[in-house]
């Protein structure tokens, strides 16, 4: 009997240490395997639906700025659709998350993570059209005798967090942060407390949650 419990014990054992090397803590030096990814559930399994070798385009990578763009991004099996857009990629085992097609200049954009953990931020461009009416003014009386509405594109700074495990990809607000740390009673606690909460202040928060909140993805 003893020496069946000390075999159980040491299979049990084993199981765990095989399970823990599976798998690895999210932070900054988790590295995902190279390639493409169509959905979020690919990318939690850590299993690209494509590698590099099957899409056409031309890279280029701005680390200083955690931006990649492809030109001309496109499938080389002409059995899959080109109009579908990954969610996001893997280079030098980093995540970049689909952000934009730029239509005019034909490249896809993709962005990479600030913080990375459970609670993840990102940062990046929009472009979105604007409407403003002009109007023509005469000198003599100073009425305004023409107008016409202009279009005109306006360049936007998205900030949001990423909640990791379910994907929700939320603008950084005070508000947000507090809903995805509800289950960290202390840290909505202090966070309520603060009527103005700066970036700083934000981001200690996520950090200090993802410090004590981890996501353990698998390794390949």
């Amino acid at each position: 009997m003893v020496r069946f419990l000390l075999l159980l014990f040491f299979t049990i054992s084993c199981v765990n240490l095989s399970a823990q090397a599976d798998s690895a803590r999210f932070d900054a030096n988790f590295r995902f395997v190279e390639g493409i990814y169509f959905s979020h559930a690919s990318l939690l399994a850590n299993q690209p639906d494509l590698g590099w070798e099957a899409i056409d385009g031309e890279m280029v990578q701005l680390p200083e700025d955690f931006k990649v763009q492809i030109a001309d991004y496109g499938y080389k099996d002409v059995r899959i659709n080109q109009d579908i857009i990954p969610y996001a990629i893997s280079l030098d085992g980093k995540p970049y998350f689909f952000v934009r097609h730029d239509q005019q200049r034909q490249f896809h954009e993709f962005t990479g993570l600030r913080v990375h953990g459970l609670l993840s931020t990102l940062q990046y461009d929009t472009t979105v059209q604007t409407r403003q009416l002009m109007k023509a003014y005469n000198p003599a009386n100073g009425l305004p005798f023409r107008q016409a509405w202009v279009e005109r594109e306006k360049t936007l700074r998205l900030y949001r967090i990423l909640h990791l495990r379910s994907g929700a990809r939320l603008p950084f607000t005070k508000e947000n942060i507090m809903e995805l740390c509800a289950d960290d009673e202390d840290l909505t606690k202090a966070l309520l407390k603060q009527e103005k909460a700066e970036e700083t202040l934000l981001l200690r928060a996520v950090r200090l949650y993802d410090d004590r909140h981890f996501i353990t993805l698998p390794l390949r």
